[in-house]
């Protein structure tokens, strides 16, 4: 089972899930991560910009499948779209989630302002205000047509606190009907 954690770029996916997990004893992962140590390199650069879209979701497939196999829940952070270049979104295939085994998505969403300070903080100044509400409402739209394409849960947390990622986490691991919102 892979629970998809999706949000934007400085939506607070990690900070939030990387912690519930250890305390579950879920597999935490982000999509990132698992692509850079498959393929052993990065495609993308500090301004999240992506080359090898194909190559990486086929590593990224690879990567879950071998976890998964080992019959742990796996906790993969990542997004529904990506950012070709400034401005230029690409929004992931379906069939890649239904490859990775999705049984169930948690949104992260965070307001804009909230974003760019975050990103700014990492020192990455290539966003825009309008990019950045572009690309949230690409990512929520994407998200909402993925679930429902894959026939699974979606729920969605606006700018969550630690302990509702937890609580979320914990009830989707366990099948425990996540309602639509």
């Amino acid at each position: 089972m892979t629970i998809f954690v999706a949000g934007v770029h400085g939506a607070g996916k990690t900070f939030a899930t990387k912690p519930a997990c250890q305390k579950l004893g879920l597999v935490h992962a982000t999509a990132s991560q698992l692509i850079k140590e498959e393929r052993g390199q990065a495609t993308w650069d500090a301004a999240k910009v992506v080359s090898d879209v194909d190559q990486n979701q086929a590593a990224l497939i690879t990567a879950a499948r071998r976890i998964r196999e080992g019959g742990a829940t796996l906790v993969i952070d990542g997004h529904f779209v990506l950012r070709r270049a400034p401005g230029i979104h690409e929004r992931l295939p379906v069939e890649v989630f239904r490859a990775l085994d999705c049984s169930s998505v948690l949104l992260i969403r965070s307001p804009v302002p909230v974003l760019l300070e975050r990103l700014q903080a990492r020192k990455d100044m290539s966003w825009s205000e309008a990019e950045l509400t572009e690309f949230s409402k690409a990512e929520d739209t994407h998200g909402a047509e993925v679930a429902e394409a894959l026939g699974v849960p979606l729920k969605i947390l606006d700018l969550p606190s630690a302990q509702e990622v937890e609580t979320w986490l914990e009830r989707l691991s366990k099948g425990a009907g996540a309602s639509r919102r």
